[in-house]
């Protein structure tokens, strides 16, 4: 699973800033191995390389993760201590300690940081984002959140952006690869755009309906006829108040019965009452967009920018996996995230037990 080390600044922008931060500690789940060499010291819960993860820092995220438990709205109850969901709420926030800790180690060896005038940008940016001042405060008092954790949290997501751009800053993508992605006929489907027809139609109950709606549109097919004999006759609630307008459809997408009667007309064609499970269509084409497919040159720039991405975010993994392997991280009792992930065995289940 690819380790996403900066989700707070994502979910910041997302959505309400502080919500964000938590959101991320209950959904990040980062495969951490421990490793001997490094011993953890009093009052800290993990070990990471030359620096450490603190019982307080661990503290501070898991009270605001209550504060979100009680302020959002249909939220469960907070966990209790020992369960599962417990359990792996403290692996993320653990994880994603760990992780700040060892992009800030990292950082250095980049010689990348964040200064106090672009922390002050993004502050104005997340402000701004969820309604001024006035609302960011609230939201932070909420969230249990100061606005000095709010800044830690903006600099760690920031400082991982760059942190990760060096990491990618080397990965391109040739215009061989793009020519045997194209090429590939596993990939074909992907530059082919099926025919589409422009569509309309009356729904009526029953087949007589049809038939005297049918006729008032072969008498006058305009537009505005079309827009008046649907408003009269059609049951259709999506698309009676535009004239029975069901947009450019293609095959796949309509009931069979409908589907079949709609690609034997041709452009302008009115079709005969037609039964599907919906009741009686009177259909007509108004357009017909022939299938295309896309040109090696029409593809390029999709395909470069789609395997880019994948080779990026497949660089960053690994480079990820790399510097956490010679961190040597260790933990302190009850807070390794693999066991507190790990699912129990069958023979030690509740479930397992009640019917043995």
């Amino acid at each position: 699973m690819s380790p996403d080390v900066y989700p707070l600044e994502r979910d910041h922008m997302k959505r309400l800033v502080l919500a964000a931060a938590l959101l991320v500690l209950l959904a990040v789940v980062v495969s951490t191995a421990a490793c001997g060499g490094n011993e953890v010291p009093a009052g800290a819960i993990a070990a990471v390389g030359d620096g450490v993860v603190t019982q307080e820092q661990f503290e501070e995220i898991m009270t605001q993760a209550k504060a979100q438990y009680a302020s959002t709205e249909g939220a469960p109850e907070f966990p209790e201590e020992g369960t599962p969901t417990y359990n792996q709420l403290v692996a993320s926030i653990v994880n994603y300690l760990v992780q700040n800790e060892l992009i800030t180690q990292q950082a250095a060896e980049f010689d990348v940081n964040v200064t106090d005038e672009e922390l002050t940008e993004r502050l104005a940016q997340v402000t701004e984002s969820v309604g001024g001042e006035k609302k960011l405060n609230q939201l932070l008092k909420q969230q249990s959140v100061t606005m000095e954790q709010l800044k830690e949290q903006l600099r760690a997501s920031m400082l991982a952006d760059e942190v990760k751009q060096k990491v990618m800053e080397d990965v391109e993508i040739s215009d061989e690869k793009i020519k045997e992605y194209f090429e590939n006929p596993d990939n074909a489907a992907q530059f082919q755009q099926a025919e589409t027809r422009d569509t309309r139609h009356i729904l009526t109950e029953t087949k007589e309906q049809a038939a005297e709606a049918r006729a008032l549109l072969a008498a006058d097919s305009s537009d505005e006829n079309w827009k008046k004999v649907a408003k009269e006759y059609s049951t259709d609630p999506g698309s009676k108040e535009s004239g029975g307008s069901l947009g450019a459809v293609s095959q796949g997408q309509m009931v069979a019965g409908f589907e079949k009667a709609t690609w034997k007309l041709d452009v302008d064609d009115i079709s005969q009452p037609v039964k599907t499970q919906f009741g009686w269509h009177v259909i007509q084409v108004t357009k017909i967009t022939e299938a295309t497919k896309q040109t090696l040159e029409e593809a390029k720039e999709t395909i470069r920018q789609m395997l880019l991405y994948q080779e990026q975010s497949t660089a960053w993994t690994d480079w990820f996996e790399q510097a956490k392997k010679d961190a040597d991280i260790v933990y302190a009792d009850g807070f390794n995230p693999d066991k507190l992930t790990v699912a129990p065995s069958p023979e030690a289940s509740p479930s397992a037990t009640a019917t043995e």
